[in-house]
């Protein structure tokens, strides 16, 4: 869920952030040198990156949580176990019959999903953390080496940092809330007897972009509170 969510609103941000710069050309805009365009790149491979490292956070999150509060909260009640009925066979009465055949065997119950569940979350959480940590260090280290003046001063580093903010607040208010509701739900209107649905994609969601995005929104306050360096004019 949380990948459709933030892959969305990454495709219709960038467009919008290229579409923006575009028209800036010329003041301050996109630069349509190799320079500029690679600086283009490696903002929106950041980003990428950072979208990665959330997923795997949202997982590993997930896993934590369904061993903390139980497989039922996280991922929702466990499958139905119908063993398949034998029909009774009764003699006429006044009449020989053979011997009817028993049981077919044991019955066995079928393996709990939710177990294979919780593993496959701890799995990929790690190795999207490992990789969009790999993917964003990278870029960043790009970044610095490409561009030597402050990135604070940039028009395109404060396009990074607003479209980061919008993505990952939109994703916490959009997740967060309903898998707060859900888990609330479990535990306070819980129904013997029926399913219920599993909070883990929206709760593990929600809580792997809320820090993201108070990192972008740290960072965005902090560059509004820095000062202005205007360059100097030789009379």
């Amino acid at each position: 869920m949380l990948l459709g969510v933030l892959t969305a609103l990454a495709v219709l941000g960038g467009i919008v952030l290229l579409v923006v710069l575009f028209l800036q050309r010329g003041r301050e805009g996109i630069d349509l040198s190799l320079g500029g365009l690679m600086r283009v790149y490696l903002y929106l491979a950041s980003l990428a990156g950072v979208v990665v490292f959330a997923v795997g956070l949202a997982g590993v999150v997930a896993y934590v949580l369904s061993a903390a509060f139980g497989l039922e909260v996280i991922y929702g009640g466990p499958r139905p176990q119908i063993e398949p009925a034998f029909p009774v066979q009764v003699c006429p009465p006044g009449q020989t019959c053979p011997p009817f055949p028993g049981p077919p065997g044991t019955f066995a119950p079928v393996p709990d999903d939710r177990l294979r569940q919780q593993g496959e979350d701890l799995v990929r959480g790690v190795t999207f953390l490992v990789f969009g940590g790999i993917f964003w260090g990278a870029h960043w280290w790009a970044r610095r080496a490409l561009s030597p003046a402050p990135e604070r001063e940039s028009l395109l580093f404060r396009s990074y940092l607003i479209l980061g903010t919008a993505i990952f607040g939109i994703a916490t208010i959009a997740l967060l809330p309903t898998g707060i509701y859900q888990a609330l739900s479990f535990a306070v209107v819980n129904v013997p007897g029926t399913f219920r649905q599993g909070a883990g994609e929206a709760l593990g969601g929600g809580l792997a972009a809320l820090p993201i995005w108070l990192i972008y929104l740290w960072l965005v306050q902090r560059v509004l509170r820095a000062p202005v360096t205007r360059p100097t004019t030789v009379a």
